[in-house]
C-alpha cells in the first residue's frame, strides 16, 4: 500500500504562498490600516532601490552623495519611514534625477493634477 503524504493535494509542503498571507492578513482592519499608511513610503523605497541599482551605486555611495548616512539611506529603503520634501529633493538629485511634487484632486476616475 503506498505511504500517504501528510500534506493534501490542495497545500503546498512548504507552507503558504507569501501573497495569500498578506492578503488573509488584510482582513483585519489595523493590519489593513498600518498597510495603507505605509503605502507611499514602501513605493518611494522601491523607486529608491531600482534607481540606485539602474546606476549601480550602493547605499554608501548614494549617502555620500546626499551628504547623509547609509544608515538614512536604509530606513528610506525599508519603506517603514516618512521622508521630508527637502529629503526628496536631495535624493532625486543624489540619483540624477528630478523630484516631482504635485495635488491630484476630483474623482478618482477622472483626477485634476498639479505639479
Amino acid at each position: 500500500m503506498p505511504r500517504q503524504s501528510k500534506h493534501s493535494r490542495d497545500q503546498s509542503p512548504i507552507g503558504t504562498p507569501v501573497a495569500e498571507d498578506i492578503h488573509a492578513s488584510l482582513e483585519d482592519g489595523e493590519i489593513r490600516a498600518e498597510h495603507e499608511r505605509l503605502a507611499p513610503f514602501e513605493a518611494l523605497a522601491r523607486l529608491v532601490i531600482m534607481r540606485r541599482a539602474a546606476l549601480g551605486i550602493s547605499q554608501q555611495q548614494l549617502a555620500k552623495r546626499m551628504h547623509t548616512t547609509a544608515s538614512a539611506i536604509s530606513r528610506i529603503e525599508s519603506g517603514a519611514h516618512a521622508t521630508n520634501a527637502r529629503t526628496l529633493m536631495r535624493l532625486a538629485e543624489a540619483l540624477d534625477a528630478r523630484a516631482i511634487l504635485g495635488f491630484e484632486y476630483g474623482p478618482p476616475a477622472k483626477p485634476k493634477r498639479v505639479l
